[in-house]
């Protein structure tokens, strides 16, 4: 049962006693009261965020969509919308600032700046950084301590550090000193575990996996998932620590790209929002703008059959086919053409590779290629009627061997080209592939045909 229908119609009652409310939520885990306050409209939202203590209430609110924390805002008076703000993470702060116009922006951050001037300056600084990049996932709230301090100090440093709410995580400390370069990393583990007298010099990893702030969202991601890395560290040219990127904004990056790239991949321009949340208009024009390129891309097809009308009058047979092969090699595409994205997203394969993408390709392609064209050569067989049954078996099965070799070999090699003038490969989707297959089946498929039947046979 969702903790909405438990808790819904008290929530009023205890509105006006903070501490009552406070002993409620805290029974259960924030992401069920978060669940608890989606349920719920914006105004009874802001009453109950604005009813909790401002560290409690700013918990929550992270939990919602950055979408909704601006409706929930504006329903509050700016004194209490500052005070959660205020207490809200960094990175999580940026993202909500994101979300506004430029003039609310900038009037929401001079309330703050009366306030909390050292977090209005830290926001402005992080709002410097493009949201999808290493600067602007990453929170200056980590664990940071100079070479010579003892291993104990460090440990009374981190509980202080804890207690006071200044690191996002203390699981990884990080060594740094002249000028705040980074230095080194030591996991709170090696801490417990050393001879207490040790200074972080003597136990630190000085070989630290490093981003930089303008580094793509998904490069993070990459090498968080390469290193088995729960923090990654942010550093300008000089090596100078900056902020650090947690596990949970890798996962949030890891399910937006795989989100996009899968929208991609299905000829639809990428949401901005929420299924539910995206409008019907903006549906339109995103799934529209793919469908109008692939049905220009359709039309070519007419074209194609049209200039070959006179074979087709002649040969009916051959129309029995065209749907055969032009789905055999619009499949073979996309197969090739989603192993290839895949593995460049995970790392495996680069533009660089495309001569051996090309040679593995093209060996695979003709190997099903003339499994294909052999079962297709058999059916073609048994259909000719008004033309020799033999021409027709070769017109049918030479066409499959010929179009699912390219196609394969197209499929593999469009999204390295893609990505070599700077564009997400998987724009190379499969209704993309399979359009411009299409097109190329057609003109394989009757070039053979002539052949076939008015030369060989």
């Amino acid at each position: 049962m969702r903790l909405a229908a438990l808790l819904g119609p008290d929530l009023k009652v205890l509105e006006n006693d903070p501490e009552v409310l406070r002993e409620v939520f805290e029974d259960f885990h924030p992401e069920d009261v978060a669940e608890l306050l989606d349920d719920l409209d914006d105004v009874a939202v802001g009453r109950l965020l604005a009813a909790l203590p401002s560290e409690v209430g700013a918990d929550l609110l992270e939990r919602l969509s950055s979408d909704r924390q601006v409706d929930i805002l504006e329903n509050l008076e700016t004194k209490d919308a500052v005070d959660l703000l205020a207490e809200m993470d960094p990175d999580d702060r940026v993202d909500f600032f994101t979300e506004l116009e430029a003039d609310e922006q900038k009037a929401l951050l001079d309330e703050l700046a009366r306030t909390e001037p050292e977090t209005a300056t830290e926001t402005q600084e992080l709002l410097g950084w493009d949201p999808e990049s290493a600067g602007g996932l990453m929170t200056p709230e980590y664990a940071a301590l100079p070479p010579e301090m003892k291993a104990w100090e460090a440990i009374e440093a981190l509980r202080e550090m804890a207690r006071k709410g200044e690191a996002e995580t203390i699981y990884q400390v990080y060594v740094v000193g002249y000028g705040e370069k980074l230095l080194g990393v030591v996991s709170l583990r090696d801490l417990i575990l050393t001879d207490q007298s040790h200074t972080l010099a003597d136990i630190m990893t000085e070989k630290v996996v490093t981003v930089a702030p303008t580094d793509d969202q998904e490069e993070v991601a990459r090498l968080a998932a390469r290193y088995d890395l729960n923090v990654v560290p942010v550093v300008d040219e000089q090596h100078v620590l900056l902020g650090v990127v947690t596990i949970d904004d890798v996962v949030d990056v890891v399910i937006e790209e795989a989100t996009e790239d899968a929208q991609l991949q299905g000829g639809v321009v990428p949401l901005e929002d929420g299924y539910f949340e995206t409008g019907l208009l903006e549906f339109v024009w995103k799934r529209g703008a793919w469908l109008i390129v692939l049905f220009l891309g359709q039309l070519l097809t007419a074209t194609v059959m049209e200039r070959n009308q006179a074979v087709l009058q002649g040969t009916l047979e051959l129309a029995l086919f065209i749907p055969l092969i032009i789905s055999s090699g619009g499949n073979a595409g996309s197969q090739s053409s989603t192993l290839i994205i895949r593995a460049m997203a995970v790392g495996d394969a680069r533009p660089r590779d495309w001569f051996k993408v090309l040679g593995r390709e093209l060996v695979i392609g003709l190997a099903l290629g003339i499994v294909l064209g052999g079962m297709g050569f058999g059916r073609a067989y048994l259909a000719g009627e008004t033309v020799d049954p033999a021409a027709l078996g070769v017109a049918v099965g030479g066409s499959i061997v010929m179009i699912v070799t390219l196609s394969t070999i197209i499929g593999s090699l469009l999204p390295m080209l893609i990505e070599r003038i700077g564009l997400d490969p998987a724009v190379s989707s499969t209704p993309f592939i399979a359009s411009v297959v299409d097109v190329l089946g057609l003109l394989v498929y009757f070039s053979v045909a002539t052949l076939a039947i008015e030369v060989l046979f």
